[in-house]
């Protein structure tokens, strides 16, 4: 019974999960694909922090690699909007991730920084190129 009800409330969060990112994948427009995009990173390190303060550690990990991949993927789509003016709303909220991704980072023990500590580089790739991308003129 229990193994069930588990398996539900797995497949019920994976279900969550895969909904938004079919949702900002199959959009068309460049700027909407961004923004959905940043709003679904900021869901993936919402739901790594719960991972991480259940000592979670795999799933939490899991959760930090689809924020990179949707943040990658929102400089993409910028990228291909041409268009400088888009970048600097996105780069705001990835500037807001840095700090919080600093506190989870002091929060999480040495033994299982290692995935986050990559990841807090990454965020920090990712700000540069939104940031080089809201300076073009």
């Amino acid at each position: 019974m229990k193994t069930a009800l588990l398996f539900s409330l797995a497949l019920a969060v994976s279900l969550h999960a895969q909904l938004p990112l079919a949702e900002w994948k199959a959009e068309h427009d460049p700027v909407k694909r961004s923004e959905k995009a940043v709003a679904f990173a900021e869901m993936a390190f919402d739901n790594a922090r719960a991972f991480y303060d259940k000592g979670e550690i795999d799933k939490g990990d899991a959760q930090l690699e689809e924020m990179i991949n949707a943040l990658n993927e929102c400089v993409s789509s910028l990228d291909a909007a041409h268009k400088a003016k888009f970048y600097k709303k996105p780069e705001m909220k990835v500037a807001y991730l840095q700090p919080r991704m600093s506190g989870m980072l002091d929060d999480l023990g040495i033994q299982v920084r290692g995935w986050a500590e990559y990841t807090q580089r990454k965020l920090d790739e990712v700000h540069d190129k939104l940031l080089n991308g809201a300076m073009r003129k």
